[in-house]
């Protein structure tokens, strides 16, 4: 997993794949779906946002199979393109990482409107706690680039601060991906109060630290 040349591998085949899955099983059940789609979910658990089924296979293609690609593209066109090879591994785990989330998301969406039982809250906050790990786990081993990582005015304007800002990231993602991962089993209510603020909190603090560190250093 470490190549990110231009061309395509086996593994950027598998990524695509398994961000058309969701697409295949749909048409596959194209008749027993019904023609509104619930997909998304309140804090209770039951379905409060629904979509006409056509435009959820759009959604499919676009957000899923759009993501995995457009994944491939950014390190070609990148300016500074020769560092994804310094951090391949991470940047390939997450390409796959990621197509495996958004299938899993849109494949419960689908058997749930197939009649399925599923706890919506469960898997999609266990999820992102995953997902917040895996990234937060290597988030110090990104380098400078424009399309991925933490993005800031402040890291694009200076490595030193970008790569003082990934680290701090690191953990803080570590963090707030095991209270994602344990939302996941609370109440609906309790979990949303819980899960909301730590995104912010994810947001905002890198986004103030790099600020911070950028003036120490260039003053």
């Amino acid at each position: 997993m470490r190549d990110t040349k231009a061309g395509w591998g086996w593994m950027d085949l598998g990524i695509l794949v398994v961000a058309l899955a969701p697409f295949v099983v749909a048409a596959l059940f194209w008749n027993q779906l019904p023609d509104r789609l619930a997909v998304h979910f309140g804090a209770n658990g039951q379905p409060d946002g629904f979509q006409d089924k056509g435009w959820f296979l759009v959604m499919v293609a676009v957000m899923n199979v759009g993501l995995a690609l457009l994944l491939k593209v950014v390190q070609w066109i990148d300016p500074k393109r020769e560092n994804y090879r310094k951090f391949a591994r991470f940047y390939n785990l997450f390409r796959v990482v990621m197509a495996a989330f958004m299938s899993v998301i849109f494949m419960v969406t689908i058997f749930y409107n197939l009649g399925y039982a599923f706890n919506v809250q469960l898997i999609v906050l266990s999820g992102i706690g995953v997902l917040f790990i895996v990234i937060g786990n290597y988030m110090g081993q990104i380098r400078f680039n424009y399309f991925f990582g933490i993005r800031t005015p402040w890291t694009l304007a200076n490595e030193e601060v970008w790569r003082r800002t990934h680290r701090m990231a690191g953990p803080l993602w570590v963090a707030a991906g095991v209270a994602a991962f344990i939302c996941g089993f609370l109440s609906g209510e309790a979990a949303m109060w819980i899960f909301f603020p730590i995104v912010i909190i994810v947001g905002v603090a890198p986004l103030v630290y790099s600020f911070v560190l950028y003036r120490k250093i260039v003053r």
